[in-house]
């Protein structure tokens, strides 16, 4: 038999044995540590398709803000003794300003929604990973906040809606 790195993963279900809570937190973080890096290099892509050069401003900040957030995920993967994980690089998109802001705060969005779930699933075995990913959590929220003023302010019939 050839094992793989989920091999003890297997055996805990063969064995009808609890989950191994590190195991689980290491997945998580490697999923967030994957989806930080990803955004990065969108809005990195999202900031050269803004018309107004304080939008490129703010997304490039965000980009800087979710590379710090990487960092410190990834240093968390290696003191729990896991591995960085390989991060797939995405085409850049023929979006304009407004659709790109729109996208933005759709992947913000779900990442939250997603991060409420995490936070849940770790929230009794590593509190140090928890303040961590709350603090993110609370930089995301501005993030989306961010967002959201920028789209409405380029959306010119936002006002009329609101």
């Amino acid at each position: 038999m050839i094992f793989n790195k989920n091999g003890p993963r297997w055996w805990r279900r063969f064995l009808d044995l609890a989950p191994d809570e590190s195991t689980n937190t290491v997945d998580i973080l490697r999923q967030r540590y994957i989806d930080e890096m990803q955004r990065i290099g969108r809005f990195k892509q999202y900031a050269e398709k803004m018309h107004y050069p304080q939008y490129r401003e703010k997304f490039v900040q965000m980009a800087a803000e979710k590379s710090q957030h990487a960092e410190r995920i990834g240093a968390r993967i290696v003191a729990l003794g896991g591995r960085l994980p390989d991060v797939a690089v995405h085409g850049s998109t023929n979006e304009n300003s407004w659709r790109a802001l729109s996208m933005a705060l759709e992947e913000e969005n779900r990442s939250t929604d997603r991060l409420a779930e995490q936070l849940r699933s770790i929230a009794s075995e590593h509190s140090d990973i928890v303040k961590l990913l709350q603090q993110i959590s609370l930089e995301q929220e501005h993030h989306r906040g961010e967002i959201r003023q920028m789209l409405m302010r380029s959306d010119p019939f936002a006002l009329s809606l609101a």
